[in-house]
């Protein structure tokens, strides 16, 4: 199973305790229907750490919603337990737990100011007057709002408004922050602009915080962990780039990025390190816990190969290559099939000499741009440094 235990990394040189701030225990939520029983979360271990900001990342339906709305208390798990610091807090009403949501509709008040849309919620909890007026003055400056204070929200833009509900819920001072797909509704250019607001005044304020998305480079670029969830299972938690780097199962190594489809044989398999044959020779790779046990010598493996660490060189005579391991990298041959432009970066597809097709991303500078690539129907040799090629499970063993 994948460790959902180990803290997450010291980031930006700011300490951040290792400390338990939710955990979940073994829940899993069916839900009936006339069209049968749907499980929708199966078994589900987590740990959050105060402090940290977790994104929970995976396609529609996978179940990361269900789990968000169970820790907000607005769906009720069929088995298992939620805990905040310590305490079960499984059938606490989400009007009593110390946890605020930020909704993909932004839920603004129209009649009211963007003044008193923020001190709704402690107008509600009789909070004193004066210290009301403190607390929204601070979160105003923290948003970059103070001069929009008397504002309607039809006044505002898509970004300004998105700010605005952040601030209406960090004001409350919660104990965690709940962020359910918040930036979906925002053309792609003020996403990223957000994304970077939402990081920085999650920094700022050190708040609890998970954040449900289906957008990768969101999830990559916002958190200190990951949770890659698909069909209401947890398939790895890890850093950005533990999960990008070291994917522990086909699904993720798909759904995070690109990554070329290897098929190999296992050949020798000695702990987490094993002999495989592929392209027609014999080398080392690692090996994920999860297929520690699986298999044995003779057995199929699939590994995977992001394209940005393929090289690619033009090279005269690939039908008189053999395949070879040398300085630490696969040298194979073959023809450049296939080249995108894309600005910033080139995508190649190449045959190799056996007929497997290998993906290669090549970025350009000003010195290298892609005039200085092959063209397509040229001889290639492609270089695969054995480090990056990674040995992965199809599906994770769920107990």
């Amino acid at each position: 199973m994948t460790n959902t235990t180990s803290p997450p990394p010291v980031r930006d040189h700011a300490e951040m305790p290792a400390t338990v701030a939710v955990r979940v225990e073994d829940v899993q939520k069916i839900f009936d229907s006339k069209r049968g029983r749907h499980e929708a979360l199966k078994a589900i271990d987590l740990d959050i750490f105060d402090g940290e900001f977790l994104t929970i990342l995976g396609p529609s339906g996978c179940g990361k919603t269900t789990l968000l709305r169970i820790l907000a208390g607005f769906e009720q798990p069929t088995r298992g337990d939620v805990l905040l610091d310590g305490a079960v807090i499984t059938n606490v009403p989400p009007n009593n737990r110390p946890m605020a949501m930020v909704f993909q509709s932004y839920a603004l008040f129209p009649h009211l100011t963007v003044h008193d849309n923020i001190a709704y919620g402690l107008k509600i909890a009789k909070v004193p007057k004066t210290e009301i007026a403190e607390r929204v003055e601070v979160v105003l400056s923290i948003m970059d709002l103070v001069d929009l204070g008397d504002r309607l929200p039809t006044q505002l833009s898509g970004g300004q408004q998105q700010r605005v509900a952040l601030a209406r819920s960090v004001v409350v001072r919660p104990r965690v922050l709940l962020f359910d797909e918040p930036l979906s509704n925002l053309d792609a250019r003020l996403r990223d602009q957000m994304r970077s607001e939402l990081r920085r005044i999650q920094r700022q304020l050190g708040i609890t915080s998970v954040y449900v998305t289906h957008d990768q480079t969101e999830a990559m670029a916002m958190s200190d962990r990951i949770v890659v969830m698909s069909e209401g299972n947890i398939e790895q938690v890890g850093t950005p780039e533990e999960i990008y780097r070291e994917p522990d199962s086909l699904f993720v190594a798909d759904f995070i990025g690109k990554a070329n489809v290897l098929p190999a044989e296992i050949a020798h398999r000695e702990g987490h390190a094993a002999d495989v044959e592929l392209l027609g020779i014999t080398t080392t790779v690692a090996v994920p816990p999860g297929l520690a046990d699986e298999g044995s010598e003779g057995a199929t493996a699939t590994l995977v190969l992001r394209p940005e660490d393929v090289a690619v060189a033009p090279f005269e005579s690939p039908n008189d290559h053999h395949a070879r391991v040398i300085d630490g990298a696969i040298e194979v041959a073959g023809w450049l099939r296939a080249s995108e432009y894309v600005g910033a970066a080139t995508h190649l597809t190449l045959e190799l000499n056996d007929g497997t097709l290998i993906e290669c991303v090549k970025h350009h500078t000003a010195q290298a741009g892609p005039s200085s690539l092959p063209l397509e129907g040229d001889g290639v040799l492609a270089t695969l440094p054995v480090a990056a090629l990674r040995a992965v499970v199809h599906r994770r063993a769920h107990g």
